[in-house]
């Protein structure tokens, strides 16, 4: 955030910034989703949407993942937010209580830390190396795992390394956490980006808690 902030006053005196930081899409959005929202608009469906999100919105999504994964989702566990980051959000604060340990990779997405300490959550970053690809693996989890510790946040692909963790090491993990009554968060935002056939952490574990996003 403090780069992008000093970016922005280099970029106000007329300096000229390539940014390759915030991953803000030079694209507008896709033809489709322009006319749905002129209808929607045009047809004055402006009023509040139901807290948990449209219905349809979490069939079609529940629906997106049985063609792409060929799970069976529920559409009542479809949650949908403004936002990752309002997920992330709402997830802390139902699930982090003060003095709770959440382990996090080091390196990781900066503000997911920032969200678990604001409801009081003690992060322990776990430091990473390119031996485990810059994530959290099953050891690393036995290593770092305490009294205290809650949870575990995981994100693949990872931001900001662009790492994956492989499916059955992902698997590892959440049987671990989930044997010590640990909650699993996995960010799966850049899944579609990565190569060969991606596989949703659902697969392996039906509790796990998946944040995406249309973005």
């Amino acid at each position: 955030m403090e780069f992008s902030k000093h970016a922005a006053a280099l970029e106000a005196e007329g300096h000229r910034i390539i940014k390759l930081s915030v991953g803000q899409p030079d694209f507008g959005a896709p033809p489709a989703v322009v006319r749905a929202m002129r209808a929607a608009l045009d047809e004055s469906r402006t009023s509040y949407t139901p807290a948990l999100g449209i219905w349809e919105l979490r069939r079609a999504i529940a629906s997106h993942y049985a063609t792409r994964h060929g799970l069976e989702l529920d559409p009542g566990r479809v949650l949908v937010t403004a936002g990752a980051s309002a997920a992330l959000l709402l997830l802390t604060a139902a699930l982090v209580d003060p003095g709770d340990e959440v382990l996090v990779a080091d390196p990781s997405y900066p503000c997911n830390r920032h969200f678990l300490s604001s409801f009081g959550a003690e992060v322990r970053l776990v430091p990473t190396t390119p031996a485990t690809r810059y994530q959290l693996d099953a050891t690393l989890l036995q290593q770092h795992w305490g009294p205290r510790t809650r949870g575990v946040m995981v994100a693949t692909p990872s931001n900001p390394t662009g790492t994956s963790v492989p499916a059955a090491e992902l698997a590892a993990m959440c049987r671990y956490a989930d044997e010590r009554d640990g909650w699993r968060i996995v960010d799966e935002i850049y899944l579609g980006l990565q190569d060969g056939t991606p596989q949703t952490v659902l697969a392996s574990d039906a509790d796990a808690l998946v944040i995406n996003s249309f973005s």
